[in-house]
């Protein structure tokens, strides 16, 4: 091999490396989440009633507690709710470092973080009595 092509094997091999440890930082979840939010709504759900049938526009905010109690790696889990009602929570960081997916009980969500305390979040769900779609940000409680 050529000392040109020994120099460029190494430098592929260094950016190999750098990449995947730029892909390996996991940001930590852990903690207390708060954000408020409306909704487009079809039928009632545990957190909102349609006053019609179709789609509904309600005008309150609904303020909702992401709890994420553990982490390993890029995995978390947790509670979600609003009030009363609360529900089971799992997700993923995607390898990004940036952005991931969560489910609880009843629905989906996808979210980018936007630093270590705040969450851009979209939730949705689809089922035979209501769909819901909705998006707003989250910020760490501290």
């Amino acid at each position: 091999m050529s000392r040109f092509g020994t120099v460029a094997a190494g430098l592929a091999l260094a950016a190999l490396f750098a990449g995947t440890a730029i892909a390996q930082e996991i940001p930590n979840m852990v903690g207390t989440w708060k954000g408020s939010t409306r909704a487009v709504i079809i039928g009632s759900n545990p957190y909102r009633v349609a006053e019609s049938n179709g789609p509904n526009l309600p005008p309150n905010l609904i303020e909702f507690t992401y709890s994420i109690t553990k982490q390993e790696d890029n995995r978390f889990v947790g509670t979600s709710g609003a009030g009363k009602f609360g529900e089971t929570l799992i997700g993923a960081i995607n390898p990004d470092g940036k952005s991931g997916i969560m489910i609880d009980d009843d629905g989906q969500y996808q979210f980018t973080l936007r630093d270590t305390d705040t969450i851009d979040m979209c939730y949705w769900h689809s089922n035979l009595t209501s769909k819901v779609v909705s998006c707003w940000q989250l910020k760490r409680s501290k």
